[in-house]
């Protein structure tokens, strides 16, 4: 019985990871889309839409442990998939395109999202306690970034989007899915089909684990964490793959800022009691390396090869290697 119920995990897992690959690759297309609609760079698109809408799990994970009063959990998925959105989700994409590059224009956009990020985390490291004025400042950090990205636009590029928009009134409004709202509704449905399709494989995981009997701490640090940053991987392999870089550099860096502001912030703003994250603080060298490896072939080098890849790969096994060992 149990060979059989762990035959069933393993293939329904495997079949929510293909449905994965199909949504990211709907979900790439259409920002695509988007993106060339309303004149935006596609960096903004990759930073707003997609980051938010596969920060979906991790805003999940987040809920749950606040009702069932497991907040540490919950902050130490979060924290874990941070490390994976740099190390594996930039670096299996990498390794497997061979090099990433980022448009000049881009950077000034790139720029203040890596750095904003990197501070934003070693101020949650440094406090070792997120309260809820802290989780208040952390929320505001998100925002501020936000208005921050969308005022970046240069006056020009605005014209252009009206422009633009006057345009598809006038020769698309007879095809719905050739409009604004059209092409919106099929981003936002494909989006949905990622958290669908994420939600299914985080649960077979969890079951998997279970059935292997794994320990919970184990899972949520790990396999959950993860399991949560699946949809940022696949929609980074899928616009590197469309040779769409700034796409998955906005996926990465929009992902890891959103999770360490805005969810750690609801957290710490939902919670009755102070989170300690000191035990936590070990995630901190695997994923300020990463941070350092992405720094060093951004802004010096220009490009992402499979140098990098493989770096930021290498860094992302020892971190699930050396936690699985601590924590046991």
């Amino acid at each position: 019985m149990l060979s059989y119920m762990l035959v069933f995990y393993i293939v329904t897992l495997l079949l929510s990871l293909c449905l994965l690959w199909v949504a990211g690759d709907l979900s790439v297309r259409y920002s695509i889309q988007t993106a060339s609609m309303f004149k935006m760079r596609t960096l903004f698109v990759g930073f707003v839409l997609i980051a938010i809408s596969t920060g979906f799990p991790e805003l999940s994970v987040v809920i749950a442990s606040l009702f069932e009063n497991v907040t540490p959990i919950s902050a130490g998925t979060i924290l874990g998939s941070n490390v994976c959105d740099i190390s594996l989700v930039l670096g299996l994409p990498i390794l497997l395109s061979g090099k990433l590059l980022i448009k000049p224009e881009e950077n000034k956009d790139a720029g203040p999202m890596f750095f904003i990020a990197a501070l934003a985390m070693a101020l949650v490291f440094l406090l070792g306690s997120l309260q809820r004025i802290t989780g208040l400042f952390l929320i505001l950090i998100y925002f501020v970034s936000l208005w921050g990205l969308w005022r970046n636009r240069t006056r020009k590029e605005m014209i252009e989007e009206e422009k633009e928009q006057e345009r598809v009134v006038l020769s698309d409004g007879n095809s719905f899915f050739k409009t604004k709202t059209g092409i919106i509704v099929k981003l936002l449905c494909s989006l949905a089909l990622v958290l669908v399709a994420s939600e299914l494989v985080v649960r077979f995981a969890i079951k998997l684990t279970s059935l292997l009997s794994l320990s919970l701490a184990t899972v949520g640090a790990t396999i959950l964490a993860v399991g949560t940053s699946l949809p940022e991987l696949t929609l980074s392999l899928q616009a590197v793959r469309k040779r769409e870089y700034d796409l998955a550099i906005g996926n990465s860096l929009g992902s890891v800022l959103e999770q360490g502001t805005l969810l750690l912030g609801i957290l710490a703003v939902s919670s009755p009691t102070p989170i300690k994250i000191n035990s936590l603080r070990m995630i901190a060298p695997f994923m300020f390396l990463s941070f350092a490896v992405l720094g060093f072939g951004l802004f010096k080098r220009r490009r992402l090869t499979r140098i990098e890849g493989s770096i930021m790969l290498a860094i992302f096994c020892s971190f699930i290697v050396y936690y699985i060992i601590w924590i046991q």
